[in-house]
């Protein structure tokens, strides 16, 4: 008897345990998927589809779908940042939640953009 009623307990735990491991699996993505953005966006400054080519090569299926990643070179502060938003997954990849992770990655520039005057 105690162990039919436990059992519920031990699935709501058990699906929180995933979902966290989801958000940690689709932040690390976010984050991997930035830093290989501003990679590119260090020699090719004014090529954003390359750029956002080369972050969702680097994405594993499902997280690099069309709606799921975007990728975006933001100017603050006088510096460049490569912005990674990534949908999360609610219980299973490829299904999106009401939540986004976002990762960024300093662009260090190598070749200056053609619309920048030095």
């Amino acid at each position: 008897m105690e162990f039919a009623a436990v059992v519920p307990f031990l699935m709501l735990a058990l699906a929180l345990v995933w979902q966290v491991l989801l958000l940690g699996i689709t932040s690390m993505y976010a984050s991997h998927g930035a830093a290989e953005a501003a990679r590119q966006a260090a020699v090719t400054p004014d090529d954003l589809e390359r750029i956002d080519a080369e972050a969702r090569r680097r994405v594993q299926s499902p997280w690099n779908g069309e709606d799921v990643l975007t990728v975006a070179i933001v100017e603050r502060d006088g510096a460049r940042y490569a912005q990674v938003t990534m949908a999360m997954p609610v219980f299973l990849p490829g299904t999106d939640g009401p939540w986004d992770v976002t990762a960024e990655s300093r662009v260090v520039t190598e070749v200056e953009p053609m619309g920048v005057t030095p």
